[in-house]
């Protein structure tokens, strides 16, 4: 039941992490520049490991 919490939380810092893209891309500003960016860039990052290890959790208990 996490792992649902975590893709929705995914989907929400995704689509920040996009606004944060396009305001970038405007602004002509490189993307490893943009504090704002790589802040929510890393953000999503830790979700994705977290959604990855849950999956890796699951497959274990399952036993594959």
């Amino acid at each position: 039941m996490e792992q649902v919490n975590y893709h929705k939380e995914l989907e929400k810092e995704m689509e920040k992490l996009n606004k944060l893209v396009d305001k970038a891309l405007k602004n002509v500003t490189p993307l490893v520049e943009d504090e704002a960016f790589m802040e929510q860039n890393r953000k999503v990052d830790a979700l994705i490991v977290k959604i990855q290890k849950e999956k890796e959790l699951n497959k274990k208990k399952r036993g594959f």
